[in-house]
């Protein structure tokens, strides 16, 4: 089990040329979301790391940050000017001032717009840089992946604990179901006698009230499912898989039985388990929103 939440960092270096990543990730409901902070002449490399970082995730919103360095060769390949032709732009630019009448100088930024000025590679000095890219990136995810299993095992760890102890609520709930049903009796029998009526607990019209009552407030189904839903919650936490999206839809199965039951008793120690029951849920939904 993972959590969503991490960070990692690799650096990548081989003939003088650097690279490094860094990761932050969160939580996210969602598949892989991913924002990328990359130089702009580094744009190219974007599509090769998503698909590399998508190979290791499958949830969770994740920062990826890219920084390099380029190696004094590679950097001297970037671009070189043409002297010779720097020369004549210059000349013909004071020549179209001094005809025109202007008063400013020629800019250098001006000189290297001209055509012929900057001379280009045909060899790109960044493309050394794909392959450290990815290897930074490899090293950074291993360390978020170091990390993000580090404290899986503490998410793991506290939900169990939890799944115990709603185990237990149910338990208690199912233990308490039947004693509801004679504590029911009891109170139409004490209804009945302020009203001055003489009926026995064995009366066809109390047996019928109280038939009526056991139908309309029969929780076994409702119990029996939330036991089966945490049956599969043990499963999906031992789960060696990415358990978050299934353990996310159980929660709300199991909130959903809950509301139901809540709705269906009128007694009040029910009504308080299934309280304590809804809440202990609620933070275990919360934990389950942090991982993978």
């Amino acid at each position: 089990m993972r959590s969503m939440t991490g960070y990692g960092r690799g650096t990548a270096e081989a003939n003088g040329n650097v690279v490094c990543v860094e990761l932050s990730a969160v939580n996210s409901r969602k598949q892989v979301e991913m924002r990328f902070a990359i130089p702009r002449e580094l744009g190219m490399l974007e599509p090769q790391l998503r698909q590399q970082a998508q190979q290791r995730l499958s949830r969770g919103s994740l920062n990826i940050a890219v920084t390099y360095q380029l190696s004094q060769e590679n950097n001297s390949q970037l671009a070189s000017i043409d002297l010779d032709v720097a020369c004549r732009a210059v000349e013909m630019l004071r020549e179209i001032k001094r005809r025109s009448g202007l008063s400013s100088e020629p800019a250098i930024a001006d000189v290297l717009q001209i055509p012929g000025v900057l001379i280009s590679n045909n060899s790109s000095p960044y493309e050394p840089l794909l392959k450290l890219a990815e290897t930074a990136l490899a090293r950074a995810l291993d360390e978020l992946d170091a990390m993000r299993l580090r404290e899986g095992v503490v998410l793991q760890q506290d939900l169990l604990q939890r799944g115990r102890s709603m185990g237990e609520l149910v338990d208690k709930i199912v233990a308490r179901a039947d004693e509801a049903v004679q504590q029911q009796k009891i109170r139409l029998r004490e209804r009945i006698a302020k009203l001055g009526m003489e009926l026995s607990l064995d009366d066809e019209r109390l047996a019928r009230e109280l038939v009526f009552y056991a139908e309309r407030a029969d929780i076994t189904e409702e119990t029996v499912r939330l036991q089966s839903h945490l049956v599969q919650y043990q499963e999906l936490l031992h789960s060696p898989d990415d358990p978050g999206r299934n353990l996310d839809f159980l929660g709300q199965e199991m909130n959903r039985e809950i509301n139901t039951l809540s709705a269906k008793t009128a007694d009040l120690e029910i009504s308080a388990l299934a309280l304590s029951l809804k809440t202990e849920l609620g933070r275990v939904r919360e934990q389950i929103m942090n991982i993978e």
